[in-house]
């Protein structure tokens, strides 16, 4: 009986230009995601990490939904901030409805993606929720990221 031996890699598809600029501000992380997903009429998970400088470093889409829901696990969202030691990150997630107002569960969610960010050392920046146009909710802003 054999064991395979893997290695475990990440690969670039494509890339944008971004300024330069650090995402300190929710507002500059919602234009970059925009970027890249734009007005859709499907829910998407997008995860952007960062080096301690507030930079990017690499950008994901965990997951295309549907009008209302995309499903996501835990590993998904941290897979790729682990394989590039990035040093934290900042998740996104769109509302086709146009609405930037959390749910229920999307403050739930942000609280165990906090918990589980602390455990990996890699920590939870924001969780943006995009909405129509300019309108955006960032849990940063709203003081709402203590677990």
């Amino acid at each position: 009986m054999k064991i395979p031996i893997v290695r475990l890699q990440v690969v670039k598809e494509n890339e944008i230009d971004y300024g330069g600029e650090m995402l300190n501000i929710p507002l500059k992380a919602v234009q970059l995601v925009k970027k890249i997903i734009g007005e859709s009429d499907r829910e998407y998970i997008v995860v952007c990490c960062v080096n301690s400088a507030m930079k990017p470093t690499n950008i994901e889409i965990v997951g295309i939904g549907t009008s209302n829901t995309c499903l996501f696990g835990i590993p998904e969202i941290f897979k790729t901030a682990m394989l590039t030691n990035a040093n934290g990150i900042i998740v996104f997630h769109t509302h086709p409805s146009g609405e930037a107002v959390p749910s229920k569960l999307d403050e739930l969610q942000t609280k165990r993606l906090l918990k589980i960010g602390r455990l990996l050392g890699i920590e939870v920046k924001d969780h943006i929720i995009i909405g129509e146009g300019d309108k955006y909710f960032s849990f940063l802003e709203n003081e709402l990221l203590a677990a």
